[in-house]
């Protein structure tokens, strides 16, 4: 078996690994890697990589060999059921060069568990009772698949069912107190906030930060881009909570600055969700009428906006949108009517030469009695391809001229 690099200084390296062919089929969406990554940035633990794979036998068994040889920590989840197709037990065996072990006190657990629930112990499900030689077991409550773990010098492999609920339960029960078991010294404090920035392309927030992104390794910065905000990650990690804070303030306040107008706010606080609490500071009321994106633009303002600041949400043609915003106003009380009409410009087409899709985003403010709506502000934007994000960006437009406006002096 082959042992890993001494473990360096500083937080312990760790890989994860999803195992199932339904992964690669896109019949299932793997959300157990994305939480274990947080969950160990959390306790200070630098995750180097991501795996997914399906019921291969050839290829678990070798990244399972490179895992071993480069990472510190390896969580593996999937993979460990009754099946034939179950392979992670055999590729863990023989990735690390330890033959399948018959336990008969698991068995004896699995059979209880099956009958004790009403069904009928098969002898595929006697198959989970082998586990590689020097296995250590771990309990799983919630189900037959043993979990386990195999242990090398500076080394820790973590086998779990892909099961979120039983993939959880043991993470509390048993990967947290063995960490700090395995690696007392190395563990600390990971934290991770995220800054948002609304009307900035990721290559303008890039020049914007460029020099904060590159020279920083402590907190580190990094970008992710999005129809509706610039996320802005800073990840600071440290003995504990507080010193984490400290490092990463300085960093944060500098981001805030340059970010200038453009900053819409930290962790949980989005675009729609900063328009919203404006409103609602407001007491204003709503409308949206669509022409564009058939509703989705409106759904990001539905989930959370207050009843009582909503005035109603219309999915109109071109031809009638007109009838729709003089609905919103004169018979659903609205305030505030944002608009995306299909055709920006005068002859109706909606598209540039190219065939890419125009928006004409507007917002509309409560007419006099017996007057016509007065135009607050237009923006004329292609929105490129493909169908899905191009919806996605004519809702951001919307949502980005609603906020500008509603943090308006005076307003």
């Amino acid at each position: 078996m082959e042992r890993p690099r001494p473990g360096r200084l500083g937080p312990p390296t760790a890989a994860i690994l999803a195992i199932g062919s339904e992964l690669m089929l896109g019949q299932m969406t793997d959300t157990n890697s994305a939480w274990l990554s947080a969950y160990l940035s959390e306790r200070g633990l630098g995750v180097a990589r991501h795996f997914s794979v399906g019921d291969d036998l050839a290829a678990l068994e070798k990244l399972l060999a490179e895992c071993f040889r480069h990472h510190e920590v390896t969580l593996v989840t999937g993979g460990l059921g009754p099946t034939e197709d179950d392979l992670t037990r055999l590729a863990a065996a023989r990735a690390l060069g330890r033959p399948l072990e018959y336990h008969g006190d698991l068995a004896l657990g699995i059979e209880s568990f099956m009958t004790g629930r009403g069904y009928q112990c098969s002898s595929n499900n006697l198959r989970q009772a082998w586990l590689p030689a020097g296995s250590s077991l771990v309990p799983n409550p919630w189900g037959t698949a043993p979990a386990f773990s195999l242990e090398g010098p500076g080394h820790l492999m973590v086998f779990m069912p892909g099961v979120p609920q039983e993939m959880k339960s043991i993470v509390g029960s048993y990967l947290g107190p063995k960490l700090e078991e395995k690696f007392p010294a190395r563990l600390g404090h990971g934290r991770t906030t995220v800054l948002r920035a609304a009307g900035l392309g990721e290559s303008r927030v890039d020049e914007l930060l460029g020099d904060l992104l590159r020279g920083s390794q402590n907190p580190v910065l990094g970008l992710l881009a999005g129809p509706y905000e610039t996320r802005i990650l800073v990840t600071s990690r440290a003995g504990d909570a507080a010193e984490a804070e400290r490092l990463e303030a300085p960093v944060i306040a500098e981001a805030i600055r340059r970010l200038g107008p453009n900053y819409v706010g930290r962790d949980g606080l989005t675009l729609v969700g900063s328009v919203c609490s404006l409103l609602e500071a407001r007491s204003l009321r709503l409308g949206l009428a669509d022409s564009v994106t058939g509703g989705l633009a409106a759904e990001p303002f539905l989930r959370i906006l207050a009843p009582g600041n909503l005035s109603g949400s219309l999915a109109a043609p071109h031809g009638v949108l007109q009838q729709g915003i003089e609905f919103l106003f004169r018979e659903m009380g609205a305030d505030l009517v944002g608009t995306l009409d299909q055709s920006g410009d005068p002859d109706g087409a909606g598209q540039d030469p190219e065939g890419e899709p125009m928006v004409l985003s507007r917002i509309l403010e409560r007419p006099p009695q017996g007057g016509q709506p007065i135009e607050i502000s237009a923006s004329r934007r292609l929105l490129g391809r493909p169908r899905e994000m191009a919806m996605a960006r004519a809702g951001a437009l919307l949502a980005f001229q609603l906020w500008e406006f509603l943090k308006g002096p005076g307003r």
